[in-house]
Parts: structure tokens; sequence; C-alpha cells
């Protein structure tokens, strides 16, 4: 299966690293489209440095 890579952040205030995750296959009413480039943002630090009220890591936990 292809991959691609991703910027991600393990833990709040952690750096960003680049790691390769498999492309999932669409399901049912999902398409796949290709993106050339990409950045990260300001916000994507406040993110990082749970400056925004209720971040919670890793991304996605339940309390």
């Amino acid at each position: 299966m292809s991959t691609y890579r991703v910027a991600q952040v393990a833990t709040a205030g952690g750096p960003f690293e680049i790691v390769e995750r498999e492309i999932p296959r669409p399901g049912p009413g999902h398409a796949r489209i290709a993106v050339d480039a990409c950045g990260v943002c300001h916000s994507d630090s406040f993110f990082v440095d749970a400056a925004f009220p209720g971040v919670r890591f890793p991304p996605g936990a339940r309390a």
C-alpha cells in the first residue's frame, strides 16, 4: 500500500516530527484527493502548546 507523510506532535509542547503512514482506502461515500503541498500554521502551534481551552493529548482523547 502507498504511504504519505504527516507532521505530528505526540505530547503537549512537544516537537513536530515527520512520520509516514499508510494511505487508508476510502469508505463508502468518501473520496481520496491528492495534496501537492501544505503547511503548519501559527494556530497549529497554539494547539500544540494547549493554548486553546479544552485541548487534551493525544488529540481526540476522551475525558
